[in-house]
């Protein structure tokens, strides 16, 4: 694949000002810059959540082989959330 040199650059930086205008042009560019920024965090929080995942699994692989008996471990039950208010009834459509 071929390297993008000085010139390259400094073509499409003046293309860049003729079509956009002095005015419009770091405006885009700030544009740009965040959304670039924001790719970024996203790449790495996604990469960060698939390392936590993978380190995860392998901690569990590590419990479980060092643990003397092979008996299942126990799963805790969910208690139900009753701070969240009742759905209401289904209004009624007969009339």
């Amino acid at each position: 694949m071929p390297q993008i040199g000085p010139l390259e650059i400094l073509v499409v930086l003046v293309v860049a000002l003729v079509v956009f205008g002095p005015n419009k042009l770091p405006e885009l560019g700030r544009q740009v810059g965040r959304g670039y920024r924001e790719f970024r965090k996203f790449q790495q929080g996604f990469r960060d959540d698939i390392d936590g995942a993978f380190r995860d699994d392998d901690e569990d692989d590590l419990d479980s082989s060092h643990r003397a008996d092979d008996t299942p471990r126990q799963i805790e039950a969910r208690k139900p959330d009753h701070s969240a208010p009742p759905e209401p009834p289904p209004a009624d459509t007969t009339s």
